[in-house]
């Protein structure tokens, strides 16, 4: 199914406003959790792939990680910010409650929604005070200054895993269905990476001993570009 076909399928079962949201919110989701399962892939799964790219271009993957975490921790603030801010309407899972026109639904809507709020309060710290804008205190780290409220992988996860649990009542509820948002894949993504990656640098360690041995001959190398 396209975008475009799931946007005018919700749009027939639910209705022009929540059919419109809900659909933006389910593509924004899904793409967070492409993210996040990649960034996981390279940072957040074993010793050994932390070697590997600290043995191939350590400060690019440095800055990469640093990069990836703000990303995600700003996509999951966004996804769960309130319905406006100074004046402007936002697209987050706090508007579907309002538009539901059922009334239990609505009940376990709101429900989830102030457990999200509460499990992503450590996401919209770090936006407001390290990303979107830095804190004097902390930029300067002068001892007044209020610490940022831990982030770690397994909050980050509590997180998407109540918003996918919110979003999968609306999915049976409509569509008597769900949908495992966590196994959402890329292709030729984080994985390809590394293992090409691992051929490099098996390849540059042997050109190494060859030359420390003296021989020259190491054949082709990589264009410049």
């Amino acid at each position: 199914m396209t975008g475009d076909e799931m946007k005018q399928r919700n749009i027939e079962m639910m209705g022009e406003a929540l059919g419109i949201q809900y659909t933006a919110l389910f593509q924004e989701f899904a793409s967070l959790n492409l993210y996040w399962k990649e960034f996981l892939e390279l940072f957040g799964t074993n010793d050994k792939r932390i070697a590997r790219m600290n043995k191939s271009a350590p400060g690019f993957f440095q800055m990469l990680q640093e990069q990836q975490f703000e990303t995600n921790m700003s996509h999951l603030a966004r996804l769960t910010d309130s319905p406006k801010s100074v004046g402007k309407e936002n697209l987050t899972i706090q508007n579907l409650s309002e538009l539901v026109a059922d009334p239990g639904l609505k009940i376990d809507l709101e429900k989830f929604v102030e457990d999200i709020k509460e499990k992503t309060k450590f996401c919209r710290d770090w936006r407001n005070r390290r990303f979107a804008h830095h804190d004097l205190l902390l930029a300067t780290k002068d001892s007044r200054a209020k610490p940022l409220e831990p982030a770690t992988k397994e909050k980050i996860v509590a997180a998407m895993q109540a918003i996918s649990d919110m979003l999968n009542v609306m999915e049976r509820f409509y569509y008597r269905g769900g949908c495992a948002f966590d196994v959402i894949a890329a292709h030729n993504g984080a994985n390809t990476l590394l293992y090409l990656l691992g051929f490099g640098v098996m390849g540059r360690d042997e050109m190494i001993e060859r030359i420390n041995k003296g021989d020259f001959s190491g054949g082709d190398t990589p264009e410049h570009i």
